[in-house]
């Protein structure tokens, strides 16, 4: 499993109205081929005002996805003047454990 994170922080003013987008998203990314998962989190400490988790089949299900057309449409719908106030760092991680997985060795 390969998951990406992206940590925003976005001025208080713009909370409402990112979260609000976020909810009514495209959905384009639920169908794609090897994606899981999604999560909008507001963190309760750090820098970050929200972390946006995307959970993958593996690192090039992500990668396919970065480069489809899905990616480009739900982008070009983000709220650009929300962005331009918005600081995003991004993170990337193979997961080795997941407690809702039967282990290998069990199966």
């Amino acid at each position: 499993m390969f998951v990406f994170i992206s940590h925003l922080s976005v001025p208080p003013e713009d909370h409402g109205s990112l979260e609000k987008h976020f909810r009514e998203r495209s959905r384009l990314v639920d169908g794609f081929p090897g994606f899981l998962y999604l999560q909008l989190l507001r963190p309760q400490a750090g820098d970050a005002t929200h972390t946006f988790l995307t959970a993958w089949e593996s690192r090039e299900a992500f990668r396919a996805y970065m480069g489809s057309e899905e990616h480009g449409i739900s982008h070009s719908r983000e709220p650009k003047a929300i962005m331009d106030r918005t600081t995003v760092r991004h993170e990337a991680f193979e997961v080795l454990m997941d407690s809702r997985a039967v282990p290998e060795w069990r199966a």
